[in-house]
């Protein structure tokens, strides 16, 4: 069984490496904070990002699965057709470390839209992530990057065949959120409504101003009480960039200046375009619509190779690709391979329309489920992700405890979640809800230590030693 990992003492303000306070500006309420480098990162030489003890690790390192061969005339050159030449698309990256002390089934995190796997690496203001907990808490735990996304790759040919041979219906529609867009989806508003980061005002949620109405505990939903993001987010400290609030090197139009501390979130740098917009769809004859699009043909199936080699795992995916495990447990079950899912494990979760993946509630009866909603999360997005929980529980062949779909604004949190916001992974509470979901694991997932987990076999030994 999982167990939780007893945290000691309180988050720490990190402080300069040279102890010199940075002031930056007060835009929107921000107030002075600090920083070690000069563009706002956490130097870890000085400041431990870690905050209980050492990990014990028996083995790390990264791998790819997934993907397959493409020859095209187009691999390098946007100017002139080439030669026939095989590049590899669709491959999902995978980093893993392994404990020393570890327990049966692995966990396998998966990041959403316009992020990568740094997403669970650590926090924007140099503290723990979740990465690093997971493996302190004895589960040897793997991150993927989406293929398409970040040292996944993407399929460049595609673009250069459109501009060689003048066909610009190849090229896609490349999606990302902003910086701003990822401000008014998750951490606040732009005021008044209608106008943009050029002559409106960004707020925090919880600030004067703030049009959201009040939360009705009986109904959760996007609206909220007067508390601001639990975020790194002026005043935390280590949460901007001052070089990018001053707008050195700064391209295109000036913002309202009142909004250039809050464009300046060291968070923003983890957003990336999402390339597999690059990548070919798919056909999906028992899902509804039948027509998959390049994020939920290519990340399932990396998935349910990496869930099939590992022999099986507990699945986390994160918003967007919370659509992609569903389709993995399609494919998952074409290949007889259900039970290898251990568990799923969703902080904040979209696309969990079982149909959409050719699914039944029945498809589940033997998969513990957990899903929580973050605060300001729509109600149109909770209400769907509580009809496949319903799914689920109406199998009466479950063999598992309830498919569970929890609000942070359930009594039970105590309001100690008010605030979390999407990236909840990313946080000022991200500790204490992923202990959440390791106590939860812990009564509903079978997961035994492993002896001698760190033991290498025999014959991979000899191997080794073989090629000194």
């Amino acid at each position: 069984m999982l167990h939780n990992h007893v945290m000691k003492g309180a988050v720490r303000w990190i402080l300069s490496a040279a102890g010199l306070a940075v002031t930056l500006g007060t835009a929107g309420g921000a107030a002075a904070q600090t920083a070690t480098g000069a563009s706002g990162w956490v130097n870890p030489l000085e400041n431990r990002y870690l905050t209980g003890g050492t990990l014990d690790i028996c083995d790390e390192g990264a791998f790819f699965v997934g993907g397959v061969p493409k020859v095209t005339n187009f691999a390098a050159s946007a100017v002139t057709e080439g030669v026939p030449q095989q590049i590899i698309i669709g491959q999902a990256y995978v980093q893993f470390q392994i404990p020393k002390k570890r327990r049966q089934w692995p966990l396998v995190m998966v990041h959403g839209s316009t992020h990568t796997g740094a997403a669970l690496d650590a926090t924007p203001d140099g503290r723990e992530g979740w990465f690093a907990h997971a493996v302190g808490n004895h589960l040897a735990t793997f991150v993927m990057d989406q293929p398409g996304r970040g040292r996944s790759g993407f399929d460049e040919s595609v673009i250069h065949e459109a501009r060689v041979t003048g066909n610009l219906s190849l090229i896609p529609t490349i999606g990302r959120i902003t910086d701003n867009g990822s401000w008014v989806s998750w951490f606040g508003h732009l005021l008044p409504a209608g106008s943009t980061l050029l002559n409106g005002t960004m707020i925090r949620h919880g600030d004067p101003g703030d049009p959201d109405p009040a939360e009705d505990p009986a109904n959760p939903s996007q609206a909220h009480g007067n508390y601001p993001p639990a975020f790194p987010i002026p005043p935390v400290p280590n949460s901007i960039d001052p070089r990018i609030e001053a707008r050195v090197g700064a391209i295109g139009p000036a913002p309202n200046q009142a909004n250039d501390t809050y464009l300046a979130l060291n968070y923003y740098k983890q957003l990336v375009p999402n390339g597999e917009a690059t990548l070919p769809g798919s056909t999906c004859g028992t899902c509804t619509p039948t027509t998959i699009g390049p994020a939920d043909t290519w990340s399932p199936r990396a998935l349910a190779e990496l869930v099939e080699g590992l022999g099986g795992a507990i699945v986390s995916p994160h918003s967007q690709s919370t659509s992609q495990v569903f389709q993995m447990v399609r494919i998952l079950k074409e290949h007889g391979n259900l039970d290898l899912v251990k568990g799923i494990i969703i902080p904040e979760g979209g696309g969990t329309i079982l149909a959409a993946a050719g699914l039944t509630g029945s498809d589940f009866d033997h998969i513990p489920f957990l899903l929580v909603n973050g605060d300001y999360r729509p109600l149109a997005t909770r209400q769907v992700n509580r009809a496949a929980a319903a799914a689920m529980n109406a199998s009466p062949t479950r063999t598992v405890g309830p498919a569970l779909v929890l609000d942070i604004e359930d009594p039970r949190f105590g309001g100690r979640f008010n605030g979390n916001t999407h990236m909840n992974m990313l946080g000022t509470t991200n500790l204490a809800l992923f202990d959440f979901f390791l106590d939860w694991a812990s009564k509903n997932i079978e997961n035994p230590f492993v002896p001698d987990g760190c033991r290498e076999k025999e014959g991979k030994k000899s191997e080794k030693e073989g090629h000194k």
